[in-house]
């Protein structure tokens, strides 16, 4: 992160290429969910969403990381990106009572 974030994505794809399946790095859903997450604690949506898009290169079906886009898009005052961020996780995971709780309260009812 210190050179920056497109620095830091090149080198996580590096990573990814080289480790896959080494078990040297955490190259889970969860791991690039974390990034994105701090991002977010930082006030830095833009970056969330950079880590999430990258996340779902991997794992498209991931219904944990359209959920914290829906976050980011929020902190971003995007509402209707956030809905359709809520819908998609819901979509891909429909067992995902947060999400669904989440859509309800964007969605006023």
């Amino acid at each position: 992160m210190a050179k920056g974030l497109d620095a830091a994505v090149a080198q996580y794809r590096e990573l990814r290429t080289k480790y896959t399946g080494s078990m040297a790095y955490d190259l889970s859903e969860s791991g690039l969910i974390a990034m994105a997450q701090a991002a977010l604690g930082a006030d830095r949506a833009d970056n969330a969403l950079t880590w999430l898009n990258l996340n779902l290169e991997f794992y498209p079906k991931s219904s944990r990381t359209y959920q914290i886009m829906a976050q980011a898009h929020q902190k971003k005052n995007d509402k209707d990106a956030a809905i359709k961020d809520l819908e998609k996780a819901v979509e891909l995971d429909p067992n995902n009572n947060q999400a669904k709780t989440q859509l309800q309260q964007l969605k006023g009812q």
